[in-house]
Order: C-alpha cells, then structure tokens, then sequence
C-alpha cells in the first residue's frame, strides 16, 4: 500500500483520525528500527490543527510506545519536534566516526543522550544545523558532501542529497519508505493507529 495514497483518503475523516493515522506513517520508520529519528513540524492550518491535536493527544497515543520526543521550538501556531527512539539514537550517536564529527562542532566527549540533544535544541534555535541529518539516519559521507567536508560528488538525490557510491543510500531509504507502506497497508486493513504505536506489529515486520 502506497502510504501517500493511503493519506490522502484519509483526509476525508476528521481531524484526530486524520491526524492519529498520519503520526503513524511518519513515525513507522523509527517506530519499526530503520531511522533512529523523525522530525516533524505540527502546523495549525485551516485545514488541519495538527498543533492542537498533538497537544491534546499526544502524550497519550505514545505512551506505550518506543518513542520519546524532544520540543525543539514551540512558536504560535506550530511546534518543531523530534521524535526518536533512545536505544536507536545510542548506537547511532556511538558510532566512532559520527561520535568524532560531532565532538568536532562543539559536542563534548562526555555528553550522554539527552545532553548531547539539549546542545542541538540550542544550535536549532538560530539555525538548522547539519548534524540534524545525522540523527533522522541519514549517512554521515551524505552529511559530509552536503556539508562540502568530502571529496565525494553528488550521485543522486532522494530523500537527501546522495554523495559516492550511492547503493547503502538508496537501502535505506528503501528500508525507511517500506516502513511506512507497511503501516498504511496495517491501517488500511483495519488496524488502528495505536496498534502502530505500541509496537503491536513488531514480530510481523
């Protein structure tokens, strides 16, 4: 099931329904293990009041999950947020050569989890750094060719810009879209949202 698809008959229903079913989609990649984080920006529009809505409901519709967030900037009318699941962005962040990048824009070797993302919520509020592709998942050459720190030329663009040898991008930007198509099939079978969020589907995955 093509979750664009997917979300865009749904936009018939009401504004939570809408709202709980596209949460899931976004966050399916994280949730499922392919991205150890998502960044959303939850908008108030005349359409839709997703700011609202996730102030209302959110705590509730992940309090059973894997997923823990971090407010990265609440302006009226719109809050930034990444959402993210700890023991992913650990091993992610651990990384040896993404550990050093980070200790070379001003992370301390010290820093734990939640400190390391208090520093970035405080580099977001004036700009948005280029660390942030690392913790949505993105490879740390693409990070670095965009950053123009790499020798590597720009092969393709997807989800990101794609730098070298372009094969390891592509999968995983295979593995996260699959993540989301699977949730939209679960949901367009009937399943609700916080079955996705819970994790229900984990040994079906």
């Amino acid at each position: 099931m093509c979750w664009k698809k997917f979300l865009q008959k749904q936009e018939t229903k009401n504004d939570a329904d809408f709202f709980y079913r596209w949460l899931a989609v976004e966050l399916a990649p994280t949730i499922y293990g392919e991205k150890p984080g998502t960044l959303l920006n939850l908008m108030d529009t005349p359409r839709f009041l997703m700011k609202t809505l996730w102030l209302e409901y959110g705590h509730c519709l992940l309090a059973a999950s894997n997923i823990e967030w971090i407010v990265l900037k609440d302006e009226p009318g719109s809050i930034k947020i990444l959402f993210y699941r700890t023991d992913l962005m650990n091993n992610y962040v651990g990384d040896r050569p993404i550990r050093c990048f980070l200790e070379s824009i001003g992370y301390h070797s010290d820093m734990n989890l939640q400190e390391m993302l208090l520093y970035f919520k405080e580099r977001f509020q004036l700009t948005c750094p280029h660390e942030l592709g690392l913790f949505l998942g993105i490879p740390l050459k693409d990070v670095l060719g965009f950053m123009g720190m790499s020798e590597e030329c720009r092969t393709c663009q997807g989800m990101w810009h794609i730098y070298g040898d372009p094969v390891s991008s592509l999968s995983i930007m295979k593995r996260m879209e699959d993540a989301k198509n699977q949730v939209a099939g679960w949901m367009m079978d009937g399943y609700a949202a916080t079955d996705v969020f819970c994790g229900v589907f984990a040994k079906m995955a």
